[in-house]
């Protein structure tokens, strides 16, 4: 690389560690487009962040190309660097490539000594048995060889994540929450945005198996909230996927509610609805919310600051109402969770609330 292409790629890796993941990619192909595969997979960790914009912007039709073109290098002409990037073209490829990913990570490991790409390898192999067999001990075996002279922060931390997520699956639950505390800890002092959720989807998964979910509802919801802001669409599957076992294992708590000082959001899975309070339908649900059963008399005077009058009121209540299904609807939830009966109006499903801290 020359120096304007090594400038060039010093202000990509600020982008992505500013999340500016599409300004970070737009930068990364100026320079690696220009070049043969071979040359780009010599600039191991910058070709890597490439890659990882691609995946989290869904750019599926690039990635193919790129996989493509790595496995059309003959054998004879791959080095330790182009071959870790062939073995990750198969990791992520699909579910049929695993073995030859595992071939690939392994004869990787005896063609370098490099600290950093042995890690790399290292921490690749292991995700392939996670993926094919779930073994935390095979996992572990591989994990725990891995030396931490010599590595760069990032790759530290993502080491002590897999150690953490290995004590979690095996059940040592109290050692991995104390790892990842510790992890997120360092993480926050030298910010960089995957290791840190990568760190709290393995928390998440800790607390779901504590079954202590109002701390899992704060993860999904923090970590959610940097989804809603930037395009990460594996950190999305991750956190959906652990959404998906809260509803699986509690039906009780798929609703949350995040208050804040200005607004409140009501989540159902990966969908949302912002509560300003400016229009009736929504104060009507953020008082069923809060009060569960509302006769027509609270709905009037909760809304509006009056008394209720019934020959005019009825028909206001129910079109409020009507406007109210109609949004449930758009979240993915019944209309049917608001039921009449004698006492008023009734709010049937329990929300987690969460209290949101304006900055």
């Amino acid at each position: 690389m020359n120096p304007q292409e090594s400038r060039k790629l010093a202000r990509a890796r600020k982008l992505y560690h500013e999340l500016n993941l599409e300004g970070a990619c737009n930068e990364y192909r100026s320079i690696f487009g220009g070049h043969s595969i071979e040359v780009c997979c010599d600039s191991v960790e910058d070709f890597s962040l490439f890659i990882r914009c691609l995946y989290e912007l869904d750019y599926q039709e690039e990635l193919k190309s790129y996989q493509e073109k790595l496995r059309a290098v003959p054998e004879k002409n791959r080095n330790p660097n182009l071959s870790y990037q062939l073995a990750l073209s198969y990791l992520t490829h699909d579910l049929g490539s695993i073995n030859q990913a595992i071939q690939c990570f392994e004869k990787l490991l005896f063609e370098t000594r490099e600290p950093n790409l042995v890690a790399r390898a290292k921490m690749g192999l292991a995700t392939c048995h996670d993926m094919q067999s779930g073994d935390w001990r095979v996992c572990g075996s591989i994990i725990n060889s891995i030396e931490g002279d010599g590595l760069q922060p990032y790759l530290k931390d993502l080491t002590e994540i897999w150690r953490a997520k290995i004590f979690r699956d095996s059940g040592q639950l109290d050692e991995a929450e104390k790892l990842i505390g510790k992890t997120l800890a360092k993480i926050q002092s030298h910010f960089h945005w995957h290791a840190y959720l990568s760190a709290k989807v393995i928390l998440g998964g800790i607390y779901f198996k504590q079954e202590r979910f109002n701390q899992l509802l704060e993860v999904i919801k923090e970590v959610r909230s940097y989804c809603d802001q930037h395009p990460l669409s594996t950190i999305r599957r991750q956190i959906n996927y652990l959404a998906d076992q809260i509803r699986g294992y509690q039906t009780s708590i798929p609703l949350v509610l995040e208050k804040s000082e200005r607004l409140s959001v009501l989540r159902y899975e990966d969908r949302s609805l912002v509560l300003t309070g400016e229009k009736p339908w929504q104060k009507l649900l953020s008082c069923l919310i809060q009060e569960k059963i509302l006769p027509k008399k609270e709905i009037i005077r909760k809304i509006y600051h009056r008394n209720y009058r019934p020959k005019s009121d009825d028909r206001l209540i129910y079109g409020h109402l009507s406007v109210l299904k109609k949004n449930l609807l758009k979240l993915g939830i019944s209309q049917k969770l608001i039921a009449k009966d004698s006492r008023g109006y009734r709010w049937i499903p329990e929300v987690a609330e969460i209290e949101e801290k304006v900055k």
